[in-house]
């Protein structure tokens, strides 16, 4: 958990001034003389934010595999942590580029950044928390098939975009259920569907966001050197 709050302040941090803060210092006319294409440019920028911010993740698995001693604790377990929290940061670390591509200032971009990092830390929960109330507080109290399936992968799809909601649901499967991969759910009507653990659509998605943000980035760096 600690390290996930480091994650979603140091990732914005490093990346949110890279782009803006060269045209705030009027060095980026000296990248354009470069034969750097634009996309090489921001890769650039996000290998060596991705350094800093990996650094303290990296640091902290000797002190993760005290646990190891303690028992009850499974490579599993320590290495989806990992995963989790490294695809966390490289989602961060490309909006943060993203809006320092867009604003000209690196208060609007860390602004815009932090903004985002924190809706997807807390308030994709708050959403989630919302919809349960709004319709029912559990999915047991539906009564139609259909619209409690519908309302399971919404909320399941939600929930994969939240990390430490990912994190607590794989950590639960592992424990309770003994299932990396998929697991069975029964509902109030009797049915069975099969599931996936969140940390994977979890790692499509944000694998998937990284890329999207990556472009865009990119593409509005070649915007701005034209």
């Amino acid at each position: 958990g600690i390290e996930m709050l480091l994650v979603a302040f140091i990732a914005p941090a490093f990346t949110a001034g890279a782009i803006s803060g060269e045209r705030e210092h009027q060095t980026f006319d000296l990248l354009r003389t470069t034969l750097l294409p634009a996309r090489s440019l921001v890769w650039g920028k996000l290998l060596s934010a991705m350094h800093y911010v990996l650094l303290p993740l990296l640091a902290a698995i000797p002190m993760q595999s005290i646990a190891f001693f303690f028992g009850g604790v499974a490579e599993t377990e320590v290495l989806l942590s990992v995963l989790i929290l490294a695809l966390t940061a490289l989602l961060f670390s490309t909006i943060g580029l993203f809006f320092s591509a867009r604003a000209t200032r690196t208060l609007s971009a860390s602004v815009l950044t932090y903004a985002s990092a924190m809706f997807v830390m807390f308030g994709v929960p708050l959403i989630v928390a919302l919809l349960m109330v709004i319709f029912g507080f559990s999915l047991d109290s539906v009564g139609d098939t259909g619209v409690q399936i519908a309302m399971l992968y919404v909320t399941g799809a939600l929930l994969c975009t939240n990390p430490p909601a990912t994190a607590l649901l794989t950590q639960y499967l592992l424990l309770n259920r003994q299932s990396l991969g998929t697991f069975s759910y029964t509902l109030t009507s009797g049915d069975t569907i099969t599931l996936v653990s969140p940390w994977i659509p979890f790692t499509v998605i944000y694998l998937l966001l990284s890329v999207v943000f990556f472009v865009l980035a990119a593409r509005r760096v070649r915007v701005i050197e034209e």
